[in-house]
């Protein structure tokens, strides 16, 4: 494309016949060049702006493909960390799970053993409570017979004497009445039971502290004491 300054200053060569007006053609060429220039400056102009429009286009682009590549280095990054996140906790998790079924394992054995001795513990004690009563039983037989026990010798010529048979029964019949009658005065008595200042108390009986043996018409068997007046015990005493 030729310049304004080239419009400008280009000349013709001079025609020897019909040629045109040399005046008229200098002022159309000054029009024409003034509106040339006037283009081709506008021209210029637009071509320096889309040069800057392509260069900034350019630069977008360039722009948005590193931030596309960031953003898809960005979402692969996210991808693994939730990955590895995932497989963590999957990890965590299950190591929680078999430490914590471990433990409960262990518990349970631990309260499996405390069950069983318990259990023996129990056994043990309830056997020996029972033996401790049968000891206790028979100590207190024992001890209730202690009146009848004569040595040999005289349990020999009790059983050739028709009497003593017949003391025997009447001291066992006199034994038996007399725990009847002590059965029936701890039934009759009354329960002592603790209350407060503000309760109301009932009257207490007036022969409740009185004893057995206080009693009107209560008289003491005089063989059943005699038996034990002559006791001795001791590990020189001798059987006479």
């Amino acid at each position: 494309m030729m310049t304004p300054q080239e419009v400008a200053s280009h000349s013709f060569a001079k025609a020897t016949l019909g040629g045109y007006n040399l005046a008229q053609v200098d002022e159309f060429l000054d029009e024409l060049t003034e509106d040339y220039a006037a283009l081709y400056n506008e021209n210029t102009i637009l071509k320096n702006k889309l040069k800057v429009l392509s260069d900034t286009v350019e630069e977008y682009r360039a722009t948005e493909a590193t931030m596309r590549k960031t953003l898809l280095a960005a979402q692969q990054m996210a991808d693994a960390m939730v990955s590895d996140a995932e497989k963590k906790r999957a990890e965590l998790v299950g190591e929680a799970e078999h430490n914590a079924q471990a433990r409960i394992d262990e518990l349970k054995k631990a309260v499996a053993a405390e069950e069983y001795r318990l259990k023996k513990a129990q056994e043990s004690t309830a056997a020996y409570v029972q033996r401790l009563a049968k000891a206790h039983d028979e100590e207190l037989a024992f001890l209730a017979n202690l009146g009848e026990l004569v040595p040999p010798e005289a349990a020999a010529a009790a059983r050739s004497d028709p009497s003593a048979e017949i003391k025997a029964a009447l001291d066992a019949q006199a034994q038996e009445e007399e725990r009847a009658r002590q059965a029936a005065a701890q039934q009759a008595a009354p329960r002592l039971v603790a209350v407060g200042p503000d309760d109301d108390v009932p009257p207490m009986p007036d022969d409740v502290s009185a004893p057995p043996q206080a009693q009107e018409g209560f008289e003491l068997d005089a063989d059943a004491t005699r038996r034990y007046t002559d006791l001795k015990f001791g590990k020189d005493y001798e059987i006479q």
